[in-house]
This record gives structure tokens, C-alpha cells and sequence, in this order.
């Protein structure tokens, strides 16, 4: 394993392309210190390395959902982006990734229900019988630059730190910044949601539900989780302002 010294800090790479500069140079101060807080450091990775570790961590995590399978799916950095936690052993202990989709002559609900958005060849990558059942009526308005962010994972003894709160909110953060995206989602199952994972990963609006049927994770009802760009923003803001790292902050604007 590549020590965690030889990896390139995830902050040391970042460029804030869109959206407001200060609030975004801001809020990724502030998630530095609270990951260097958490003796953790964060680093790019590729599609491959995620599948690798997700494999190595079947105990506490299910397969990774397929659209995010670079063996299923052409994924690289123009439309996929994974992020790694390493703790000070150089061992990783989360995982949050996300994906870019292009939908401005579709939506979520065709693009669900045809399968498209987990298989660049449906046809030929589904299971038997497989399908996706899409009833969230917010569905069939998730259109144009639409992120999903997901794969999140964190090792059994890293939760409990307010990862969740952290991962989620840099993933739509960074995809917002990098791609301009409209609006970013996730799904999740119920018992997940149940946990206290919504809202306190930061997401604005829930709707049920997405049913996978005969999938690679077997049969799942989901919710459907989103946000837009303006309500994404006002969630940074309230992070900025709010969020406690338990840490005291260096004076310092890198990413403004």
C-alpha cells in the first residue's frame, strides 16, 4: 500500500472554477481542519482503486452501486471522481465518490427505469430480470448537469466522527465547483435513512422511492435524495458557520 505520505493531499489540488469563491474557499478551510482534526488525510483516487477497496471491505459495505463500476462503465475525470480518507497508518477508512451525468434532453426517471444510468451497455451488463422501479415523482424534473454522489463508506471504527456530515457535503461542494452541476443526489435505503443519515448529511429534500429489483446488491427500495445548486450553497453556508471541527482555525485564505 502507498504510505500516506507519498499521496497528494486532496487540498493541495483543489481550484475553485465555479460558484462563489469566498463561501467555497470557506467551506473547504474549514473541512480541512476538521479531516487533519481527525488525524485522517484526503486524496484523489482513481474509479479502479475504489473498486478495490470496496471489494477488501465486503463485510461493512455492499457492492459498489454499478454505476459507479469502472467495469461496467466508462469512468474517468471527465464525468467521475473519487475521494479517499487515509488515517495515519496510510490504511483507508472512508470513501466518498461522484459521478457527472449529462441529462438536458432527459431525466432521472427515463434515465433509472431504462437502466442507462448504471450500465453504459444495459443490455449487455444487467442482470436477468433486472429492472428499477422509479415512483419519486421528483424524478422525472432531475435534469440537465446532474451529479450523483455516493459510494460512501466509512470503516467501522472511523463512525462516530461526523464523517457523514463532512463527505457528503465536499463531494457536491467540489462536483459543484469542477462541473457546474445543477443539482446533486443520492439514494439510500431505508434502514440507512433511519440511521440519522438524512438530513444530516445535508441534503434538502427526500421522496420515496426507487425499487431495485434482481440488481448486483439484490432487491433495495431507495429514497431519492436532492439538491440544487442554491439550496447546496445555503447548506455550505450554514456549515461555514455552524459546523464545530473541535479544532482551532489558522488564519488563511487558500481557496478564496
Amino acid at each position: 500500500m502507498v504510505g500516506i505520505a507519498r499521496r497528494q493531499d486532496f487540498f493541495d489540488q483543489i481550484t475553485v472554477t465555479h460558484g462563489p469563491a469566498p463561501l467555497i474557499g470557506r467551506f473547504l478551510l474549514k473541512v480541512e481542519h476538521a479531516i487533519h482534526h481527525r488525524g485522517l488525510m484526503l486524496s484523489f483516487a482513481s474509479m479502479d482503486e475504489l473498486l478495490a477497496l470496496n471489494e477488501r471491505n465486503r463485510d461493512t459495505w455492499l457492492p459498489l452501486f454499478p454505476l459507479f463500476d469502472p467495469t461496467l462503465n466508462s469512468l474517468d475525470k471527465a464525468n467521475a471522481f473519487c475521494i479517499l480518507g487515509y488515517n495515519q497508518q496510510g490504511e483507508a477508512v472512508a470513501a466518498q465518490a461522484a459521478r457527472l451525468f449529462d441529462w438536458s434532453h432527459t431525466n432521472l426517471h427515463d434515465e433509472a427505469t431504462s437502466l442507462r444510468m448504471f450500465y453504459d451497455a444495459p443490455a449487455r451488463s444487467k442482470n436477468p430480470h433486472e429492472r428499477c422501479i422509479v415512483t419519486a415523482l421528483a424524478a422525472k424534473g432531475v435534469a440537465g448537469r446532474v451529479v450523483f454522489s455516493g459510494a460512501a463508506w466509512y470503516r467501522r471504527d472511523y463512525r462516530g466522527k461526523r464523517l457523514v456530515e463532512i463527505l457528503p457535503r465536499l463531494s457536491r461542494a467540489y462536483a459543484y465547483t469542477r462541473w457546474r452541476s445543477a443539482c446533486t443526489i443520492t439514494m439510500m435505503t431505508e434502514a440507512v435513512v433511519k440511521g440519522g443519515v438524512f438530513p444530516n448529511n445535508g441534503y434538502r429534500n427526500i421522496e420515496w422511492d426507487v425499487r431495485m429489483q434482481n440488481s448486483r446488491l439484490g432487491d433495495l427500495r431507495l429514497s431519492l435524495q436532492w439538491s440544487k445548486t442554491e439550496e447546496m450553497l445555503e447548506d455550505l453556508a450554514w456549515f461555514v458557520d455552524a459546523f464545530d471541527v473541535s479544532a482551532q482555525s489558522r488564519a488563511g485564505a487558500r481557496y478564496a
